[in-house]
C-alpha cells in the first residue's frame, strides 16, 4: 500500500513545484497540442516566478503529494469570481490543478488530493467546489464524476493561441 503525504505549498517550494507541474502537464496534454502552443503556453504558466506569485496570492493554496516520500502530484485551489454568475450569493472555491506524475497514476494519489480539497473548501465555508476539464480528457472526466462532480457549463481555455473547450463540473460541499 502506498503511504500518501500532502504538505502545504510555500514559496521554497516554488521550483521544485514549476517542474512538477511542467512534468505532468506534459506527460497529459503535449502529445496531443501543437507544439508551438503547447511550448508558449507551459512557459508561461509554469515558469518558477509564476508558481511563486501564485503560492503567495491570496486565497490560493497548493498541495503537494508525496507517496512513500517520493513527489507524485500536487493540487491548486485558489478564490475565484470566474463562476459567480452560475451560483449566486454562493461561496465558490476553484480546483484549478489537479494533476499526478503518470508513474503514480491509479495509487490513491489523485483521489487523496482532491478529498483534501473538499475538506478545505469545507472548512472555509465554500458550498461549491468547481473546476475545469478539457473537454476530451475522459479519464478525468469519468475519476470527477465517479467523485459525485457534475457538469453545469462549459467556457474556452486559452492554449498559447489554441482555444479549447473545457467542460466545467461542480460538487456540492
Amino acid at each position: 500500500m502506498t503511504n500518501i503525504r500532502l504538505v502545504h505549498a510555500d514559496a521554497s517550494h516554488a521550483t521544485l513545484l514549476a517542474k512538477l507541474a511542467q512534468d505532468t502537464f506534459r506527460e497529459s496534454f503535449e502529445k496531443v497540442n501543437n507544439p508551438e502552443d503547447f511550448s508558449t503556453y507551459v512557459n508561461e504558466a509554469f515558469h518558477v516566478s509564476k508558481i511563486e506569485s501564485e503560492i503567495n496570492e491570496i486565497g490560493s493554496l497548493y498541495i503537494l503529494a508525496y507517496a512513500d516520500n517520493e513527489l507524485a502530484g500536487y493540487a491548486r485551489i485558489r478564490e475565484s469570481d470566474e463562476v459567480k454568475d452560475h451560483f449566486p450569493g454562493v461561496e465558490t472555491l476553484e480546483l484549478q490543478r489537479i494533476y499526478v506524475l503518470q508513474k503514480f497514476i491509479g495509487k490513491g494519489i489523485g483521489k487523496a488530493l482532491l478529498r483534501y480539497t473538499i475538506e478545505q473548501g469545507k472548512k472555509r465555508g465554500d458550498l461549491v467546489l468547481w473546476l475545469g476539464v478539457r473537454e476530451h480528457n475522459y479519464r478525468a472526466q469519468k475519476f470527477y464524476k465517479k467523485l459525485g462532480f457534475e457538469q453545469f457549463s462549459s467556457h474556452v481555455f486559452m492554449l498559447g493561441k489554441d482555444a479549447q473547450t473545457d467542460i466545467l463540473l461542480k460538487l456540492n460541499l
